[in-house]
């Protein structure tokens, strides 16, 4: 296909509109919020990322810095499945315009596939879905791991990431992989730092522990190594060797479910049971699946415990000589009230002064699932909505959608607000150097230009009665949006 250029020409574009001629295109060059989180993904360095992504197999046809990009729009879309968020997106060509597409490809497309007349050539522009589902398929995990590098170094180069206190879970995205994610529960809002889709093998239980370790390493490479001071695991992953590795090697404290296989639950339920403990009762509200519910408990400080014996033994290998973990147990009142045979119970590598403080230390674990999980799947539609079957597809999708995720996260902060507002000034300047909000572009069969739609009222011979832009002699017209 033979690409049209435009050459920006706004005299000769108000003398065509004048003469009576009808423009070839016309789009604002705004959309609103998704316009905002582009330019914060922009900000953010995420569009550079990916403009860097090596392919697999190079073929003819639309950059694949631009599909990339396009889809990294997507999820930032009402609907979940590619199909339908690429067709709203090929709706908006001022979005289009921002991606980088130009005006002929927005017209007329970019290359020839599902250019058949009995097909039905308008989904197929700028491109086809297919197009943009094919692009992932021919992305490599190494690359995806490149990517999800530079967006959280980005994230804690800026400051975003907020706290110390991390927490890692996992979450199954329907039967063929499982999500594990690292992420920071301290601040406003969680962001994700760190993240592996597994499939097969890799997501089989026992090697959980090895999976976390890599995610810790990960962020604390792109963090820092003070950027985690207290890890909230789930009980699956957190062995003995990796809660040794983590307090005296990585000097990060750990809270974590004390499962009740272990030795060391049967000693602290056997002290609860000759009533060696002090039990001291707690009231507080949490949420489940979007409600609020009151719960009340009773906590005991258990102490320092030594029977676990992969943790003694790999603590003794870091020259520890007398290691132990200190318990509490956990005993729910209301709103079932549970016997004593069923409480759960905490164990640390941190001193806590009291029960009650490492439970409410514990808490924010749930902001993983409430504010993590629930949002990838409920918000963003992930587990539904896999924009494929493959694997290839799969990790494209995932990281693209948390990425989407950790700029909306940080776009509801103040700080990211100010952020993306720079980012859509800056976008603004290529466009519109000298007109108010929002503005028009209008395309004639040579040239372009962008108007205020007060002005492109006025040109066509429907002025309005009063305007809103301020009147500026040439002498105080400035030279750019302020």
């Amino acid at each position: 296909m033979e690409v049209r250029w435009f050459r920006r020409d706004k005299p000769a574009v108000l003398d065509a509109l004048r003469g009576g001629q009808r423009p070839l295109m016309a789009t604002t060059t705004a959309s609103g919020p998704v316009d905002e989180l582009v330019a914060l993904h922009i900000e953010l360095g995420i569009f550079d990322a990916l403009d860097a992504v090596p392919v697999a197999r190079q073929r003819d046809g639309i950059a694949d810095p631009l599909l990339l990009r396009t889809l990294a729009t997507l999820p930032f879309l009402p609907e979940a499945g590619l199909d339908p968020a690429a067709k709203l997106l090929f709706q908006e060509p001022a979005l289009l315009l921002r991606l980088g597409w130009a005006p002929a490809q927005i017209q007329s497309g970019d290359n020839q596939r599902h250019r058949h007349p009995e097909v039905g050539q308008s989904e197929s522009l700028p491109c086809h879905p297919d197009t943009l589902r094919d692009e992932l398929r021919r992305v490599e995990a190494a690359a995806w791991l490149k990517v999800q590098r530079a967006g959280v170094a980005a994230l804690y180069r800026r400051q975003f990431v907020r706290g110390q206190v991390d927490a890692i879970d996992g979450s199954g995205l329907g039967n063929d992989f499982r999500l594990v994610c690292l992420v920071c529960v301290s601040g406003p809002r969680p962001t994700i730092v760190a993240w592996r889709l597994l499939e097969g093998s890799a997501s089989e239980k026992g090697r959980e522990a090895a999976v976390a370790r890599e995610l810790i390493e990960l962020a604390l490479e792109l963090g820092g190594p003070d950027c985690v001071e207290l890890l909230l695991a789930d009980a699956l992953y957190a062995d003995g060797p990796l809660i040794a590795w983590l307090a005296y090697e990585k000097g990060i404290d750990i809270l974590t479910p004390l499962p009740p296989d272990r030795l060391m639950y049967a000693d602290a339920l056997g002290l609860a049971r000759r009533g060696l403990l002090e039990w001291a009762r707690h009231r507080y509200v949490r949420t489940i699946r979007g409600h609020k519910q009151m719960r009340t408990v009773e906590v005991a400080a258990v102490g320092e415990l030594t029977s676990w014996d992969s943790f003694v033994a790999a603590a003794r290998g870091y020259g520890v000589s007398d290691p132990s973990l200190w318990v509490a147990s956990v005993r729910e009142i209301a709103p079932q009230e549970r016997p004593l045979e069923e409480c759960w119970a905490l164990v640390s590598t941190r001193r806590f002064a009291d029960g009650d403080a490492a439970l409410q230390a514990f808490r924010p674990r749930r902001h993983i699932e409430n504010d993590g999980y629930r949002e990838l799947k409920e918000g963003f539609g992930l587990e539904q909505q896999r924009w494929g079957r493959d694997a290839a597809t799969a990790r494209g999708r995932t990281a693209l959608t948390i990425l989407a995720f950790n700029t909306t996260q940080v776009y509801r902060t103040r700080g990211g607000e100010r952020l993306a507002k720079l980012g859509i000034r800056r976008l603004r300047r290529q466009s519109q150097p000298e007109l108010g909000h929002p503005p028009v572009v209008i395309f004639m069969e040579a040239c372009y230009a962008v108007l205020a739609v007060e002005e492109l009222l006025d040109v066509v011979g429907r002025p309005v009665h009063q305007g809103l832009l301020p009147q500026r002699n040439e002498a105080h017209r400035p030279l750019g949006p302020l």
